[in-house]
């Protein structure tokens, strides 16, 4: 049986009315907002505190021998999203530009391998593969959150677009896009470059999606910003999504938010705007704070992972590295294997690619690796899990 959806439709855009204002009137509310917006961020900053986590040592979950005899030449080339059921447990990820779901064990969860396909009308897609999901608890079905490029003459040259789709069939296995949630404030036309958003995290908070991203300017002296956000109603989102309909998102800019996501500019989250390769994020529900973790450079060949942790999901503590180590260590996924995958608890593991090659050779020799993440924190010493 398949999933009947209406054909999507577009939004209508909205226009906004100015009034004249004086260069002593913008200048004053500009000083004003300024002086608002650090001394919210310098409050927030010491609400959260960056918790203590015990790291384990680096597992290896698959060699490149045991990926390839799998079929998984580039997995996992993004965000993974997870579902459990008893001791199964499936991983949606990227396996270059076509997504697959894999199933096993929380032990051994690379065993069987199917293909997914995500249906699509826009023909400028050369690669359309995810990522986060999330399962509406009342119809069941899935919604998959994917990573698309648009490729200027090379692969190394794209311009990324984030999205969303929906499952259409009874296996999990085929879904329709719903169309683009958050894109660049670039346009592809004018973008220099490559355009990297990353893999869709996601968080809710407070009946909302919080999707985070990179950015890129058109203008302004702060070209890119390596953390920002948008968002949307669950509700909306899923009951627009349910009939093949897209809905509006809104990027957080200037403390609001006020931009729509696709094409709007948005501010950095993080202080400083640290520079971020890939992240991911999850609600901990021991910390009963957001956590996020990073793969950044530390060196130019070296690729390292961090931890930082939110109470609102705007602004995140100052990272702390999980650990040293040579290399590249990238496409970090939260794996607690909960019911609620987008939920951990007092330990859970960071999944990763880990390769000595690293960039654009990584897939020559890349090891899915895996390490165990446990919060050195008195709650935990009390048993809440």
């Amino acid at each position: 049986m398949k999933y009947q959806l209406q054909r999507p439709c577009m939004n209508a855009s909205m226009g906004f009315a100015y009034r004249k204002k004086s260069l002593s009137d913008c200048c004053f509310k500009s000083i004003c907002s300024a002086l608002l917006a650090a001394v919210l961020h310098i409050a927030s900053a010491l609400a959260t505190p960056s918790p203590e986590f015990n790291v384990g040592p680096r597992e290896v979950v698959a060699t490149k021998a045991q990926r390839d005899a799998l079929g998984l030449k580039w997995f996992m080339d993004g965000t993974l999203g997870a579902m459990k059921s008893g001791d199964e447990v499936q991983l949606y990820g990227a396996n270059g530009s076509k997504p697959v779901r894999v199933t096993g064990t929380p032990q051994n969860p690379l065993h069987k391998v199917d293909r997914v396909m995500i249906s699509t009308s826009n023909r400028d897609f050369r690669y359309l593969s995810g990522g986060p999901i999330f399962v509406d608890p009342q119809s069941k079905r899935i919604f998959l959150f994917y990573h698309a490029e648009i490729h200027r003459g090379t692969e190394k040259n794209f311009y990324s677009v984030l999205g969303l789709s929906v499952q259409t069939d009874e296996k999990g296995l085929e879904f329709t896009d719903l169309g683009p949630i958050f894109m660049a404030n670039v346009s592809n036309e004018k973008a220099l470059g490559a355009v990297e958003e990353c893999g869709a995290p996601y968080i809710i908070k407070e009946g909302y999606f919080y999707v985070y991203a990179r950015d890129k300017m058109s203008d302004g002296n702060l070209r890119v910003s390596n953390l920002s956000v948008a968002r949307a109603k669950v509700a909306d989102v899923v009951q627009a999504g349910l009939k093949g309909r897209n809905v509006e998102w809104r990027k957080y800019c200037n403390q609001t938010f006020s931009e729509p996501a696709t094409g709007g500019k948005s501010t950095p989250l993080e202080k400083g705007n640290p520079g971020t390769r890939w992240m991911d994020m999850s609600y901990n529900t021991v910390l009963k704070k957001y956590i996020m973790v990073v793969a950044a450079n530390t060196w130019p060949a070296k690729v390292e992972l961090f931890m930082t942790c939110s109470d609102d999901g705007i602004v995140w503590s100052e990272r702390k590295k999980l650990a040293s180590e040579n290399g590249e260590s990238f496409y970090p996924s939260i794996l607690g294997f909960r019911k609620d995958s987008r939920q951990t608890g007092a330990e859970f593991y960071i999944y990763y690619t880990y390769s000595r090659k690293g960039g654009w050779g990584r897939w020559e020799d890349a090891v899915i690796a895996r390490r165990r993440i446990s919060i050195a924190d008195d709650r935990c010493k009390m048993g809440l899990h």
